[in-house]
């Protein structure tokens, strides 16, 4: 009798895990519809409805192929488009993707396609929040505007596997107040006047990306004083075919940092630019800066392997 009501309590546990675990995704399909209650085979229309009616930490995942609303969010959630799935949304005016949580929050975006139908906002606005992670997004023509801008104080921002094309910046981490940090992996940024822009009080790492056919520059770091210094660290990373500028330096004298290491820097107006000795740009002496209308203007540092 004892090994039966174990038996029994260990199916009852596992029955209840499994819906609670079940429970955490919610869907959205082209043929759902808001009144619903959002569940796999009854899903909602637009990702706002489906990203209220998720438990915090959940997923929403989209079922089908089509074009979904532009949306906020106010909640730690998950956005999924699985492989296979195009998940576009148009942006006729605003912001494609407005990110603003409260209190400690982590936003996850995957496999969207966010195009611009006119608008002159941003892609995706990251103005409020702990954490945002991109991954396998496409932002496309905002050019009245970035393909992704982080200004939400202290937070921490990764972007992974993505693609920012013809935006008028592609990537702006500028926080509102305090210091923001992002780390940047395989992205490229092509088109438009800026490729990467690390802002005031930002520390931003990019690793094997591609800053590309901007007319300004591919990668830029800028700050107004040594009291909220931007640092820019490049890894691995393509500078080319920007009509300005590879890389660049700029701000009040000792307030903006520039590591690059391992990066190919060519076909650039400049392919290194130190604007008025303002900024410390260092090199770890391993990059190929060549093929440039100028390859370098302004002083240009060094530092050591360890």
């Amino acid at each position: 009798m004892k090994t039966l009501r174990f038996t029994l309590g260990s199916l009852l546990f596992t029955a209840f895990f499994a819906s609670v675990s079940h429970a955490q995704s919610t869907f959205v399909s082209t043929s759902g519809n808001d009144f619903n209650p959002c569940t796999r085979t009854a899903p909602c229309r637009t990702f706002a409805t489906a990203s209220a009616a998720t438990p915090l930490g959940g997923e929403v995942v989209v079922l089908d192929s089509g074009d979904y609303d532009a949306f906020t969010i106010t909640r730690s959630v998950s956005i999924v488009a699985p492989a296979g799935v195009h998940a576009g949304i148009p942006v006729a005016s605003g912001n494609g993707i407005n990110v603003a949580t409260f209190g400690p929050a982590t936003v996850v975006l995957r496999g969207l396609t966010i195009t611009n139908q006119g608008s002159f906002g941003d892609g995706i606005e990251f103005t409020n929040g702990t954490a945002l992670r991109v991954e396998n997004c496409v932002v496309n023509g905002f050019s009245g505007g970035n393909g992704l801008l982080q200004s939400s104080p202290n937070s921490h921002m990764v972007l992974k596997d993505s693609v920012f094309r013809d935006n008028s910046e592609a990537i702006r981490v500028w926080p509102a107040s305090g210091a923001a940090q992002a780390t940047v992996e395989q992205v490229r940024m092509e088109g438009g006047s800026i490729g990467l822009l690390a802002g005031p009080a930002s520390r931003v790492t990019v690793r094997n990306s591609v800053g590309a056919n901007t007319s300004g520059a591919g990668f830029f770091a800028f700050s107004f004083g040594p009291a909220a210094r931007a640092e820019l660290n490049i890894e691995t990373c393509l500078a080319t075919d920007n009509g300005g500028v590879g890389i660049e330096g700029s701000g009040s004298s000792g307030s903006t940092t520039i590591r690059v290491s391992n990066s190919t820097v060519t076909g650039n107006g400049i392919g290194l630019l130190n604007f008025i000795s303002s900024a410390v740009i260092l090199s770890r002496g391993n990059n190929t800066v060549q093929g440039n209308t100028t390859d370098v203007v302004g002083p240009i540092g060094t530092y050591p392997a360890s």
